[in-house]
């Protein structure tokens, strides 16, 4: 006799299981960091800086201790979106830190999604679920939700952008294309480093490639304006996103010293940021030009190191980068020009952190395309294989037909014994 089953067992999609393995692991690295009061340290950083600044006195300004001038230090996105936190559950408080972590959790538990999206239209569909795991379950991405900063808001925008710049066909998907992109820069502009290769390359062949670019670009462009306005009526000085390109540069090749973080009475607080900034643009041009040699072998140092940190997960990272650049290869001899929007992220995101300096949380705005090329180049050799053992297989299995056993050779082997004279006998009668 049969009962009735109460609950019914339903299949759950693997995409949804993905997304909520991700979402859980997540969640419980953060918790245990938010309890040791990981995030809360971070209050110091320069991003929640200017977000008390955006909820006590209404200004994008503060960003570092002993200055409370104006500043595009930091892209307007993220610090707003920490300030809008402040302001509904407190400044620097235990609810606004577990909102916080939320967020980041959910933005990089999405990214999963985005990921198999990119794979299963591009790529395939096991590619796709092979990438989405891999980021889900990936030790060092667990790990960045836990900062205060944009990275895992970059990671999910720049791989949603791929997306939906890949599908782009007519010119009002070229438009919404154009200005999701210019709102990724208002998150990170190193995010806009691949896109003229990326345009070039998906549009080269396209009968109206001056239009839809055209469109495109109008869109990012109107997306960036009222951004670079206001820095340049507030700073007086032409910074389309941030203000910090030449700093950065410094920083990471003359010295460290002078960063505005060093010293609430540094150089950076005694003139201001616009004058700061153009003081260091000049030094680290005169740099570059007395010390050619040395600027570029610094940035071949920081070039290999962008692919292997966090040296903590080196055999990682190791692996994830050589299968990544494999499937580079592969894929591209596979499909040709159509693979160079994702190889553009590998050869031009880079070089903005190539001549600055190396973090690993850098890298992570392109690790979705590291992921989907490594996937796919782990895809093919298991393929490989399996149609070598296929092959092999059915090669013993033709050996074993074609090559007779010894009984059935010996059975078949006719009987050559001589006559016997009672056996002619025999025969005669």
């Amino acid at each position: 006799m049969r009962f009735p089953v109460a609950f019914p067992r339903t299949r759950i999609h693997p995409v949804l299981a993905m997304f909520g393995c991700a979402l859980l692991y997540r969640l419980a690295v953060g918790i245990h960091f938010l309890l040791i009061g990981g995030i809360t340290y971070q209050w110091t950083n320069e991003i929640a800086a200017i977000a008390r600044s955006l909820v006590l006195r209404h200004a994008f300004a503060g960003a570092y201790s002993g200055y409370s001038g104006p500043t595009a230090w930091a892209a307007p996105v993220y610090p707003s979106l920490v300030a809008a936190v402040f302001w509904l559950f407190g400044v620097n408080n235990q609810a606004s830190a577990l909102i916080l972590l939320l967020l980041n959790v959910i933005l990089s538990s999405a990214t999963a999604l985005v990921i198999y999206q990119l794979g299963r239209d591009y790529l395939s569909e096991r590619v796709g679920l092979v990438a989405g795991w891999a980021w889900a379950l990936s030790p060092v991405g667990v790990l960045m939700p836990l900062l205060l900063w944009d990275t895992s808001l970059s990671a999910f925008m720049l791989s949603l952008s791929l997306l939906v710049f890949l599908r782009s066909n007519s010119v009002r998907q070229c438009a919404g294309a154009g200005a999701l992109w210019g709102a990724s820069a208002l998150v990170s502009p190193a995010l806009l480093a691949p896109l003229p290769a990326m345009l070039v390359s998906r549009l080269w062949k396209v009968s109206t490639r001056v239009k839809l670019g055209l469109v495109f670009c109008l869109a990012l462009v109107l997306a960036l304006v009222p951004w670079s306005i206001r820095n340049r009526e507030i700073l007086h000085a032409v910074f389309p996103v941030r203000s910090n390109g030449w700093a950065e540069i410094y920083f990471g090749n003359v010295t460290f010293a002078l960063h505005p973080c060093a010293s609430p009475t540094g150089l950076y607080q005694k003139i201001g940021e616009t004058q700061f900034v153009a003081q260091l643009k000049q030094e680290t041009i005169q740099y570059i030009t007395n010390h050619p040699g040395q600027f570029v072998w610094r940035s071949l140092g920081r070039a290999i190191r962008f692919w292997l940190v966090p040296f903590n997960f080196l055999p990682l990272t190791l692996i994830l980068t050589l299968c990544c650049w494999a499937g580079a290869v592969l894929l591209l001899r596979n499909v040709g020009t159509r693979a160079l929007p994702m190889l553009s992220m590998l050869m031009f995101y880079p070089v903005v952190y190539y001549v600055t300096h190396i973090e690993a949380r850098y890298r992570h705005p392109i690790e979705p395309v590291i992921y989907l090329l490594a996937a796919y180049a782990a895809c093919r050799l298991f393929d490989r294989c399996k149609e070598w053992f296929r092959k092999s297989q059915a090669q013993e299995n033709v050996e074993q037909v074609t090559t007779p056993n010894e009984n059935a050779a010996i059975i078949s082997k006719p009987c050559k014994v001589p006559f016997t004279g009672d056996d002619i006998l025999v025969i005669r009668h």
